[in-house]
């Protein structure tokens, strides 16, 4: 169970790091495109904050703490921060598109890590985001043609 807790935990550190990039995103759009891109990435970060809260509750409820604060996020999140502050939709998409693949196969690595240690809960868990994401992999590639 102690695997299934670790990811977990570098999930909620790289779900915290993308909701601040994905706010830096919907703050920072240039161009003719800006309202979509604003609203799309709007979207993405309240989803962000219903992930991040999914996931510390998840592993609180298997005994330990989540991370609770940036210091820990930070030495812990595998995806990257964003310090640039001007971007155009077509960067915005890829970089997502980036994050999100990675995330999706984080979380099937959780999914198989749970079904192993016979925790279906999160193994569940795992499963849904993984079907969102690879939903959301499939419009951000649409989009980019």
């Amino acid at each position: 169970m102690k695997d299934v807790i670790a990811l977990l935990k570098s999930l909620q550190a790289d779900s915290t790091v993308l909701f601040m990039k994905l706010h830096n995103f919907h703050w920072n759009v240039k161009g003719m495109d800006f309202h979509p891109v604003h609203g799309a990435t709007e979207e993405m970060y309240d989803q962000f904050a219903d992930l991040l809260d999914d996931l510390a509750e998840r592993v609180l409820q298997l005994g330990d703490k989540p991370f609770v604060t940036l210091k820990a996020v930070l030495a812990n999140a595998r995806i990257k921060e964003e310090e640039a502050t001007s971007f155009t939709s077509k960067v915005i998409v890829e970089a997502v598109l980036k994050d999100y693949e990675f995330l999706a196969g984080e979380f099937k690595k959780l999914s198989k890590l749970a079904d192993e240690a016979g925790d279906k809960v999160t193994a569940a868990l795992a499963d849904d985001k993984v079907a969102a994401f690879e939903k959301s992999i499939w419009m951000l590639k649409a989009q980019l043609g």
